[in-house]
């Protein structure tokens, strides 16, 4: 594996990716199916204030699917998300990534 995987949707996704985030995207996939930032929020064991944004960087990042997407106005709309099958795939490509540069002697 080159360097040239770190493109596309792997980078994509770890340019958006933080601790915080990180743990918004597991409680995320924890929900499954469908679920609102309303939802999200009572799985979370803490309040987070900037949960709207976390959420726009997860859907920028690929992590997340929003219904409507943020491309279209959302002003008044009940918004829907999902995770997508692609998320697992990313985090499957940093794992090989990983792997790989350890059996990779120096």
């Amino acid at each position: 594996m080159s360097d040239d995987l770190l493109a596309g949707p792997v980078a994509a996704a770890l340019g958006q990716l933080n601790p915080r985030r990180f743990e918004i995207l597991l409680a995320c996939i924890r929900l499954g199916g469908e679920f609102t930032a309303k939802d999200l929020r009572a799985a979370l064991p803490s309040s987070e204030p900037s949960l709207a944004r976390d959420l726009n960087a997860l859907e920028i990042g690929g992590l997340l699917r929003a219904d409507p997407p943020r491309e279209r106005a959302r002003q008044g709309r009940p918004v829907t998300y999902t995770v997508p099958p692609e998320t697992r795939t990313v985090f499957a490509r940093i794992a090989a990534l990983v792997e790989n540069a350890y059996a990779t002697p120096s």
